[in-house]
């Protein structure tokens, strides 16, 4: 694979005072892959950056294995990490989540002594026990899911305690030559609330956007929606018109987030309804249950499976040309999915916006084994856009 361009933003690293690790005068696009282990093949080739979910913090910041079968006992750490062997240039990262909802105070115990992050003696033994994790295991850093903090409530300095944190550990990973990246909600009401975007801008080497799971079967209108639209429609209210991948990017560079610092989040799978009206379809019908074709009570359907429906002549094709995203349908069921076209559309997006690349969770949900033809066409066709090629 020719080597990819990723923009990690030098010359506005040093006028933010940040040091990245190892820095190299040649950079690449990011290729971010999502993974739970499993088949590994090809993609030390196919990505730049794997991150392996997940470990979880717990109430004393110890760092918790949430699969020790699988991770330790299994080798899954090892042979994630044996990928770098293969393709010395790979990054292998692990994500850390919430685990019980220790890394932000809950809402109805705002004075819980599990404050993990914004407590001064925790946070360092926080940021201890990350760094000697990710020794320990031989990975190339971490990401910092964030993205649970809409759950919780906290204190007004909690925006700067997180700063403090990623500051904390920045120095620390520095040392270490480690890759320090976060995964952020895509909600401007949770990013106002609790992210200080320039804040976390400088002292990470990326921000995953997870633009994606906009609209699902949670929503309460109950109105069909496609995970990660484009565009906004102009049939949307106000509020729904920030539920896009074009808003969201934009608000972040407007919040002082540098466009090369930015992941562009896509996913690997659908979201599969049952049409409350037959004769309704598309964005904003009225559904009535998940999908009859779904593999999750979330409404998901991978994408190795929609491509199977794809296949079929009784299934209809529909494409949303405002905001740019495709729906199969057929009876009272739709299916809005990415399609190769549609990842696409998303990562000339990101080329034209300048941003640091594209993720994709996860690559197990991907054509991962072949069974519509070429083995991971989504993922195939990031890296194809990225080298020209497409």
């Amino acid at each position: 694979m020719h080597t990819l361009i990723l923009c990690l933003g030098i010359c506005s690293a040093f006028a933010l005072g940040l040091k990245l690790p190892n820095p190299d005068e040649k950079s690449e696009k990011i290729v971010g892959c999502y993974t739970t282990g499993g088949d590994l093949a090809e993609l030390d080739l196919l990505c730049t950056h794997m991150f392996y979910s997940y470990v979880g913090i717990d109430k004393d910041a110890s760092i918790q294995i949430i699969d020790p079968y699988e991770d330790i006992e299994g080798q899954g750490y090892i042979e994630f990490n044996d990928l770098r062997k293969k393709n010395p240039k790979l990054k292998t990262l692990i994500s850390i989540r919430n685990n019980d909802n220790h890394l932000l105070p809950n809402i109805t115990n705002i004075d819980s002594p599990y404050r993990v992050v914004t407590d001064p003696a925790l946070q360092e033994k926080l940021v201890n026990n990350i760094v000697n994790f990710v020794k320990k295991y031989g990975f190339s850093g971490i990401d910092l899911d964030l993205t649970d903090t809409s759950e919780f409530g906290g204190h007004p300095s909690d925006k700067g305690n997180l700063v403090s944190s990623l500051k904390a550990l920045r120095e620390k990973f520095d040392k270490e030559g480690l890759i320090l990246s976060v995964l952020v909600d895509p909600n401007e009401e949770t990013a106002k609330r609790f992210y200080d975007i320039k804040g976390i801008s400088k002292y990470v080497n990326f921000i995953n956007l997870r633009t994606f799971d906009f609209h699902g079967i949670s929503d309460a209108e109950k109105k069909v929606g496609h995970t990660s639209p484009m565009y906004s429609s102009s049939k949307e209210n106000a509020e729904d018109r920030k539920k896009n991948i074009d808003y969201v990017v934009k608000y972040w560079i407007s919040q002082s987030a540098p466009p090369n610092k930015l992941i562009l989040g896509t996913a690997s799978y659908g979201t599969s309804y049952t049409l409350a009206n037959s004769k309704q379809i598309g964005r904003g019908a009225l559904f009535s249950d998940v999908g009859s074709y779904a593999t999750s009570i979330e409404g998901t359907l991978e994408y190795f499976n929609v491509c199977l429906l794809l296949k079929k002549p009784e299934w209809k094709h529909l494409y949303d040309e405002e905001q740019q995203v495709p729906y199969i349908y057929y009876e009272n069921q739709i299916v809005a999915y990415e399609s190769v076209e549609s990842i696409k559309t998303k990562v000339i997006y990101a080329e034209e916006m300048k941003l640091g690349g594209v993720w994709i969770y996860s690559v197990h949900q991907d054509d991962f084994g072949g069974v519509c033809g070429e083995k991971y066409p989504l993922l195939k066709t990031v890296n194809r856009v990225l080298e020209k090629k497409l």
